[in-house]
Formats: C-alpha cells, sequence, structure tokens
C-alpha cells in the first residue's frame, strides 16, 4: 500500500459517508450519468422522427416499422440480463466508460444503412448499450450519492430522459425527411461529449468495499468526501455474488416487481409516443407541430412532478397512485369516445402528466431493493423485464391501431397500469430514506 493510501485509511472518520453533504464528485457522477440517460430519451425519441421517412425509402409495413421502433427495446431486454451481472463482477467504472465508446460507434453507424435488417440490427445493438446505462448508471450514482439526495439526484434520470426525448423530436422537426439516416446518426453527438465527461470518474467505493478492497475504497471517500467519513457498514458476502445466488437470497417477490412495476409503466408509454402522431390525429388533437410540442412540454412538465412527488411521497404511496390514475385516465379515453376536442385534450394531457411523472420512480426504486453486490444484476433484470412490455406494445401498437382503432387501442394499454396497480397492492416495498444494503421494508 503506498504511504498516502496508508494515510487516508488511518485517518478514515467515523461518519458514514452515506451521510455527507453533496460534493463535486457527486455531481461529476450525477452529471455523466445524466448524460448517459439524455442519449438513451434521444435515441429512443428519434426513431419516432425517422421511422416514417425510413419506411418511405425502405418499403416497410406496419409490423416492419414496428420492429425498427422496438428493435432498441429488444437490445435493452437482452442487455440488461448481461450487463448487470457484468458490472458486479468486473466494477462499474470500466462498463459505465466503454457503453459510452459503443454509443458513439454505433450511432455513426447508422449513417450507412442500406436496408430493414442492418438499421433493425444497429438499433439492437443501441439497444443493448442503453441496457448498460440502465444497469450500470443508476447503481453507479447511487452508490455515490449519500442517502438524504437519493430521491433528488435518482429522480432527476428521467427528467434528463425526457429532456433527451424532447430534444430528439425538436431536431427530426428541423431535419428534412430525406436525411433520416443523418437524424438517427445525431446521437452520437451527446454520446462523444458524455464519453469525455467520464474519464475522470473513480470506481464506486461500495463496490470496491463489496470485494473486500477497503482500502482503495477508503482512500477515494477520504480523498473527495472528508477525512471524517468512513465507509458505511455493509453486510459481509458469505458467498460471491453469481447469478443463482441473486435469485436465491432475494425474495421472488421483490425481483419479480422491480421489474414488474417498471414493466406496466413503460409499456403504455414508447407505443403512444413512438406512434404520438396517429394517436393525436385519431382522437382529434393533431395540429402539427404545435401539438406534438405541447405534449412534449407536458411529459417534461410531468418529468418535474414526479421529482416534487418522489420528494413528497413513500415509494409504496407513489406507484399506487400514480397507477391508479393512468386506469382511470385510460378508460375514460377509451370507453368514453366521441367528446369535445377539449375535453378529450383535458383528459389526454392528464394522462401525459401522470405517465411521465410515474417514470420517475424507475431509476430510484430497484437500486434501493438490491444490496450491493447483486445492485447492477438486480436493476439490469428490472429495466430487461420492463422492455419486454415496452418491446411487445410498440411492436404491436401500430397493428392495434390500424385494425381496432384508438379507443379500443387504449383501453387494451389500460391493462398495464391495471396490473402495475395490483402487484404494488401486493409487493412493493417502502424504501425511502434507507441507507443502502440496509434491509427493505415489505409490503404492507
Amino acid at each position: 500500500m503506498s504511504g498516502a493510501r496508508r494515510a487516508a485509511v488511518v485517518g478514515a472518520g467515523t461518519v458514514s459517508y452515506d451521510e455527507a453533504p453533496l460534493n463535486r464528485l457527486v455531481v461529476l457522477v450525477a452529471i455523466g450519468c445524466f448524460g448517459g440517460i439524455f442519449i438513451d430519451g434521444y435515441i429512443l425519441g428519434i426513431v419516432g422522427g425517422a421511422v416514417g421517412p425510413a419506411t418511405d425509402e425502405l418499403g416497410l409495413s406496419a409490423l416492419g416499422a414496428g420492429l425498427i421502433a422496438a428493435s432498441a427495446l429488444i437490445g435493452i431486454f437482452v442487455s440488461g440480463l448481461i450487463f448487470g451481472r457484468v458490472a458486479d463482477r468486473y466494477g462499474r467504472k470500466r462498463v459505465f466508460f466503454w457503453n459510452l465508446v459503443g454509443f458513439t460507434a454505433v450511432s455513426a453507424a447508422q449513417l450507412f444503412v442500406v436496408g430493414t435488417w442492418d438499421l433493425v440490427a444497429l438499433r439492437i445493438l443501441l439497444g443493448l448499450l442503453i441496457g448498460v446505462e440502465y444497469a450500470v448508471g443508476t447503481s453507479m450514482l447511487a452508490e455515490f450519492t449519500p442517502r438524504k439526495h437519493r430521491s433528488l439526484l435518482l429522480g432527476s434520470i428521467s427528467t434528463f430522459w425526457f429532456v433527451g426525448f424532447i430534444a430528439a423530436f425538436v431536431v427530426s422537426h428541423f431535419v428534412p425527411g430525406s436525411a433520416w439516416r443523418w437524424l438517427l446518426a445525431s446521437s452520437a453527438i451527446p454520446a462523444f461529449v458524455t464519453l469525455l465527461l467520464r474519464i475522470p470518474l473513480p470506481e464506486s467505493p461500495r463496490w470496491l468495499q463489496g470485494q473486500g478492497r477497503t482500502d482503495e475504497a477508503q482512500e477515494i471517500v477520504s480523498r473527495h468526501y472528508g477525512e471524517r467519513y468512513t465507509l458505511p457498514p455493509m453486510p459481509p458476502a458469505v458467498q460471491r455474488a453469481t447469478l443463482r445466488a441473486f435469485f436465491r437470497e432475494n425474495a421472488p417477490s421483490r425481483v419479480v416487481y422491480s421489474g414488474l412495476f417498471w414493466f406496466c409503466q413503460v409499456g403504455p408509454l414508447f407505443a403512444i409516443f413512438t406512434f404520438i402522431t396517429p394517436v393525436l390525429d385519431s382522437l382529434g388533437l393533431n395540429n402539427g407541430f404545435s401539438t406534438d410540442l405541447w405534449m412534449n412540454l407536458l411529459q417534461l412538465l410531468g418529468a418535474l412532478v414526479g421529482l416534487w412527488l418522489l420528494w413528497q411521497l413513500p415509494r409504496r404511496a407513489f406507484v399506487v397512485w400514480t397507477f391508479a390514475a393512468m386506469v382511470v385516465l385510460l378508460l375514460v379515453l377509451g370507453l368514453v369516445p366521441g367528446q369535445s376536442a377539449l375535453f378529450t385534450l383535458v383528459v389526454f394531457g392528464a394522462f401525459v402528466l401522470i405517465i411521465t411523472a410515474s417514470n420517475n420512480i424507475q431509476y430510484v426504486y430497484p437500486p434501493e431493493m438490491f444490496e450491493t453486490r447483486f445492485r447492477s444484476t438486480g436493476v439490469g433484470f428490472a429495466a430487461a423485464f420492463s422492455r419486454i412490455g415496452a418491446a411487445g406494445a410498440t411492436y404491436l401498437f401500430p397493428v392495434t391501431l390500424e385494425h381496432l382503432g384508438v379507443t379500443q387501442t387504449l383501453l387494451i394499454a389500460a391493462a398495464f397500469p391495471a396490473v402495475g396497480l395490483v402487484a404494488s397492492l401486493l409487493w412493493a416495498p417502502e424504501t425511502k430514506s434507507l441507507a443502502l444494503d440496509s434491509e427493505v421494508m415489505p409490503a404492507h
């Protein structure tokens, strides 16, 4: 051990860094995480502006358009199952860095697509990289952020996702349809900027601690949080954190619920907003760019409302009430058609506000449900599970919209929050204000 490292360890304080104030390192980690999630929202949003022109040029069917729209979500499913486990075994920092290299390269490669299947392949690769962000980025930020600031910083991740999603919408409006390849490839720019921001970040001290590398972990804590802070208590790892151990040592209801609530939130979100133009047309609300812009701004407002609700409500109450509100609003839209444009606009606007607000908890809840040695694996599994719903709904949405109409499609979409509501009443745990690696309170 070097003299500097030995001094840092010997001089370690007695207060857990989980109780420290915000500092420069936490802010840098947050910016690096927000940049990654901005790219995720941008990549998943930009396809909405490109899929129409791509369909015209490549001669895609409704199923082909749905496959291109859903392909990145398929990639997220596969990646969540694999790379969360990689980050738990080999460390957060390396995975956190190298996936941005992949983002930059694969985004740029979309300039050269010539057919449906190479575009689908590249979108799946981007989905694999996005899955890394969900599994590793949220774990990284959770493990650096002191307890009192977790709701604010982790909850803000969703806000930046919607900023990226809205940025994609604005860029799509100003780029001509004939340049849809450039539109898709434009995600390489924010990816490269975020890559540069992540270069100086250290390894997660909690991950190092969990690997028995406590001297290295304490050195990072002493250098960046202050000499009075030390590593938090962590349950000893009685055995290697294998995938089998993950499923054996975590309650089945917690593992399933961590992905199921996310599944039920993103299914209708991705389906409706990937094909927002035909939805608004069918509801009689589409007045072109201005309506789309207002809907996107409403999403951003919803993300801010969700951040406030995270601060105010227990986690369990948050998911229960937002699911209940979504069920009611979708049922009204589906069961009471033919209303005035103003009535429809108010109800659909309220749905947009609530569903985007509900998404804030996706980046807060799963990291709090699992201990450090399983955290990226758990978050990756939850993200993968969630993308089954998102990919399936996005793939089938244009087909149901074409054959059943918008009201019947919205009634089918209501099944997602209905299932989420029942699951939340049965299984949602309470994790707010608990230290990471503490025992999660069960559902009541």
